[in-house]
């Protein structure tokens, strides 16, 4: 984390989201709305990432070409919502490098039934040559990493979710 996150258990959203503004104007909207909105980091939110629980993610090498020689990278994360009432999608296409880097923690009995944990933060960056980085970093102290053309979010509710939300069906830009 380059903005958000400097000191163990701590969260700055200032630094960010002066960063945020910052290159407001090289980020696609779809992109910045993202980045810039606070309810995708803040603890009171449904639709935030911070306490979210990792529940998949899928590498596709897309294929295309007279003998499928062409090949794209996409990678999909589909994260289990804070308060459990929704799922949040996040699609990543163009993808030129990424990595999860997830520390062993052998003498920590927690971490044998909580895997990742919960989502801490998250932050979007420029990357190179008109590229974008997100950066995702969970309570294990686990880090997902991805630069790529373009990031997707969308959020799908729950149907049979205790929510009190009034909200129905898929959410997305």
């Amino acid at each position: 984390m380059d903005y958000i996150h400097s000191k163990p258990g701590e969260i700055d959203y200032g630094k960010y989201e002066t960063y945020v503004q910052s290159i407001r104007e090289k980020l696609p909207k779809h992109i910045y709305d993202f980045a810039a909105n606070p309810n995708h980091f803040g603890p009171r939110s449904h639709s935030s990432l911070h306490d979210a629980w990792l529940e998949s993610l899928v590498v596709n090498e897309n294929a295309s070409g007279a003998r499928n020689e062409i090949r794209r990278l996409e990678v999909k994360i589909s994260l289990l919502g804070p308060f459990h009432d929704r799922r949040i999608h996040l699609q990543y296409t163009g993808v030129t490098r990424y990595s999860f880097d997830t520390p062993a923690r052998y003498d920590d009995p927690r971490y044998e039934h909580t895997a990742h944990g919960d989502l801490f933060t998250h932050e979007i960056r420029l990357g190179q040559n008109g590229l974008f980085i997100h950066e995702l970093l969970f309570e294990r102290d686990a880090t997902f990493l991805i630069e790529c053309s373009d990031i997707r979010h969308s959020e799908e509710l729950i149907a049979d979710s205790d929510s009190s939300s009034t909200e129905a069906g898929k959410h997305s830009f």
